[in-house]
């Protein structure tokens, strides 16, 4: 049988939504993937706070607590380097969680025996530091004017702006602000907004992409668009099963659309992996949600992409 260009051409590009589907589960099918959050707090030229030896920024939550842009440094990271502090300094601190590991008993009834087994389980422990700003260290010069600029900034990437730029165009109701540093990312029903970090308060670029196409895929929900808001049992609070599945529904939209724009990068797409992984447990991991939630995230990124089938 002879398929015309034109069929053959349709059928690639459903192709590849389908094959963004299939990839996700292959990676989910390998194990728990562990997720984190993509962006940082600001970096410096944004007035943010780093640390001195590594030029990581503060998580947003530790900008907060350390109250002052610029270089930080731990008295060990001090002495190490030479330095030391000005009598009287007053350090700040850093907060960050570790897992504690614990041994739990878990009892079944099997057969009518019970049946005692072990588990090892992860209770999240908060911990936190002290940090000294590079104005109270002795000793110790500052990076910025060598280095900071070239090393900290990254590339945007055209083709995924011009679909961002696309949509926000066409969608005259819809704001759309990622030029103020923010600690979350987030769509506004109510006001029709989507809000991401900037660019700059992320490490990897298409992190940065993922996460505003999810945002953006999560706008098209409402009912001039496409309309999965009809489709909610209620109001979607965070945790019940409407949140979840919207949840997953943007996150694939998301990689859907890093796809088509050439986004390609393994330790992104694996974030974007677990990020499904954990929405789908809440569902008690039915497997048919992520068809259900595919067929909608393909919608939905046609529609940004501005496809009319």
């Amino acid at each position: 049988m002879i398929v015309s260009p034109l069929k053959l051409k349709n059928q690639m590009k459903t192709n590849v939504y389908q094959l963004v589907t299939d990839r996700i589960i292959s990676e989910m099918e390998k194990g728990i993937i562990p997720w984190h959050q993509p962006w940082t707090g600001a970096s410096l030229e944004d007035g943010g706070a780093v640390n001195y030896v590594t030029r990581k920024p503060y998580s947003a939550i530790n900008q907060f607590l350390l109250g002052k842009p610029g270089e930080w440094l731990t008295f060990k990271q001090c002495k190490q380097l030479g330095g030391s502090i000005k009598k009287g300094a007053k350090a700040g601190m850093v907060c960050f969680y570790t897992i504690a590991k614990h041994k739990q008993e878990v009892k079944e009834i099997v057969n009518g025996n019970c049946i005692v087994t072990e588990c090892e389980i992860g209770i999240p422990v908060l911990k936190y530091y002290n940090v000294f700003h590079i104005d109270d260290c002795i000793g110790i010069e500052s990076k910025v004017d060598a280095t900071e600029e070239q090393e900290s900034r990254i590339k945007p990437n055209e083709k995924a702006d011009a679909i961002i730029d696309g949509y926000v165009s066409r969608e005259t109701h819809l704001t759309f602000q990622n030029d103020k540093v923010s600690g979350q990312a987030y769509y506004s029903p109510a006001t029709d907004t989507v809000v991401v970090p900037m660019l700059s308060q992320y490490q990897i670029v298409e992190e940065y992409y993922s996460t505003t196409f999810h945002e953006l895929t999560h706008s098209t929900m409402t009912a001039g668009r496409c309309d999965r808001k009809s489709e909610q049992k209620g109001v979607a609070a965070f945790g019940t099963e409407d949140y979840s599945r919207e949840e997953l529904v943007a996150e694939i939209g998301s990689a859907m659309l890093c796809n088509r724009a050439g986004l390609e990068n393994d330790k992104a797409f694996r974030n974007s992996v677990a990020y499904v992984q954990g929405w789908l447990k809440r569902l008690k991991n039915d497997s048919r949600m992520i068809l259900w939630a595919a067929s909608r995230a393909e919608k939905a990124a046609k529609y940004i992409l501005g496809i009319n089938e």
